[in-house]
């Protein structure tokens, strides 16, 4: 268990001191490998195979969380907390018993909340895991955007739900946000994976950033270390989410 999250005496937040350095090219391409912490091997093999400008996820519920805390920092990851939320398959499909949910009073879900956010420190974000159901509600959404928001965190939405209010809500908090454009291996195949990694490409040649999500699975983080060594021939950087996440107005 670690301290709340918050502002520095001197105003400085967790997004800025725990981001990891970025490339300054006009094309980027940040990818967020979730999962860490659910198989030790998986997840060692992901912090060690993928580059470091990755963005790696932890969950809450991770059993030797500071292991895989100091590996991930060591190797320069910029890590996310994977808060879980209500997806509209609950509770058949159950992200656990902290879950973020709809219909909760607020005051549940500020509990919940802070319990994730003190499971370990050094992240300099969170994005859902699972949650389509409460990121497609605004009010129960925006009290946490605003929560992250006041502790100096980013909240990134990994993009599994096209009915997800979180651009809405958090433009209208000025909360600090990204989305993700891309699952990339929703099908677990190298082919599937190098064809959705091409397509992150064209997004971001589009809109000048496009973020792609994985599960760390091995055929991801084999594809996605592949693919990512020739991005920078290609034009494009791999950047941390912090790279390109929407700064609060």
């Amino acid at each position: 268990m670690g301290p709340l999250p918050r502002l520095a005496d001197d105003g400085r937040k967790p997004m800025i001191a725990y981001a990891a350095p970025a490339a300054a090219g006009k094309l980027k391409i940040p990818i967020v490998m979730t999962g860490l912490g659910l198989s030790a091997k998986a997840t060692q093999a992901a912090i060690t195979g993928l580059p470091p400008a990755v963005t790696v996820g932890l969950l809450p519920y991770a059993s030797d969380v500071p292991r895989w805390l100091s590996a991930a920092r060591a190797a320069g990851h910029e890590l996310v907390l994977q808060v879980p939320m209500e997806p509209f398959d609950f509770p058949d499909c159950d992200p656990g018993p902290y879950t973020l949910r709809v219909g909760s009073m607020s005051s549940v879900n500020a509990e919940r909340l802070n319990w994730a956010l003190t499971r370990f420190t050094g992240y300099a974000g969170v994005t859902n895991l699972l949650g389509d159901r409460l990121l497609s509600d605004s009010e129960a959404l925006a009290p946490i955007l605003t929560t992250l928001s006041r502790r100096g965190l980013y909240f990134y939405d990994t993009g599994g739900t096209s009915r997800s209010v979180a651009p809405t809500v958090a433009g209208s908090l000025g909360a600090p946000f990204a989305q993700g454009a891309q699952s990339l291996d929703t099908i677990q195949s190298a082919l599937e994976i190098d064809r959705r990694l091409a397509e992150l490409e064209n997004t971001a040649r589009t809109h000048g950033s496009a973020v792609g999500t994985a599960f760390l699975y091995p055929v991801s983080v084999e594809r996605i270390a592949l693919g990512a060594k020739g991005l920078q021939s290609r034009g494009f950087d791999l950047v941390p989410v912090s790279a390109i996440v929407t700064a609060p107005q």
